[in-house]
């Protein structure tokens, strides 16, 4: 089988994509959400795409700015004041997005034949603990990490399929804390594993409980760490795959980034493509 991953977009999406996935022999497109970008770049939209298309939506989808800087200096007030509104917006989020399936908590079978279902994991994601607390309570009765870890059991327990894929908006905890690792905190002075605990958890599970996880998709840690210097994209350790891609921007002198995944029903092959 084949896939794309599609990572952060930051507006950086048109109708040269559209076309051009429309044309691939791509069997699913995954995407990493976060479409929010300079509106120079103009309006986004997804309509034409006929391939079949997953995103879980990332920390700048559907969430007011008021809530991202909560997050960012740890308010309590600004992010439980950001929320309001929040359901309105991700009705127009998934309208935007359509004909993307538009996902969180959620699992799905991708190939009988392959015995292979998709994990998509806890939506808004930024890294540092459970994001946007209020509304993850409300919207997806998680209150905290621990309760998050226990739905995804609950989802992976749910599924009859041998291999699981991962889809999250940030990745997993543990694969390194230098500043260039996968998801490593460049932003910070000493570095540090930004990755979550909980979709670390689900995998180790999956993992306990006699499934295989070929493949974890992700993006949210943009490639560029500064100017002259990227973080790792991939990392291929315990029998998974793990990939990054969120190339920011993906767009560059009229080439458009995404990454190639080949499976075979035991390896697979990540490639990253400028097109």
């Amino acid at each position: 089988m084949k896939f794309a991953l599609i990572g952060d977009i930051h507006g950086y999406w048109n109708q040269n994509d559209i076309e051009y996935f429309n044309a691939s022999d791509y069997d699913c497109l995954f995407f990493t959400g976060d479409l929010r970008g300079n509106p120079k770049l103009g309006k986004l939209s997804f309509q034409g795409l006929t391939k079949r298309a997953y995103m879980i939506p990332g920390n700048w989808d559907g969430m007011s700015l008021t809530s991202i800087i909560g997050e960012v200096i740890q308010s309590k007030i600004l992010i439980q004041s950001g929320q309001l509104g929040q359901s309105s917006r991700m009705r127009k989020l998934s309208e935007l997005v359509k004909p993307i399936s538009l996902l969180g908590y959620s699992s799905l079978v991708l190939s009988s034949e392959f015995d292979l279902s998709l994990i998509v994991g806890r939506p808004h994601a930024m890294g540092g603990g459970l994001s946007f607390a209020p509304n993850m309570k409300k919207t997806y009765m998680v209150s905290n990490i621990d309760a998050s870890i226990e739905k995804y059991k609950r989802l992976i327990d749910g599924t009859k399929e041998k291999n699981l894929f991962f889809l999250s908006h940030n990745g997993p905890f543990g694969l390194g804390a230098a500043k260039n690792s996968m998801y490593g905190a460049e932003f910070k002075k000493e570095g540090g594993d930004w990755g979550d605990i909980d979709l670390t958890e689900a995998i180790n599970y999956a993992k306990s409980i006699g499934k295989k996880v070929p493949l974890v998709l992700s993006g949210h840690m943009h490639h560029s760490i500064s100017k002259k210097k990227e973080r790792e994209t991939h990392e291929y350790t315990g029998g998974t795959f793990y990939v990054n891609g969120a190339k920011v921007p993906r767009i560059r002198e009229g080439k458009h980034f995404h990454t190639k995944i080949e499976w075979d029903g035991g390896s697979a092959t990540v490639i990253p493509l400028w097109v």
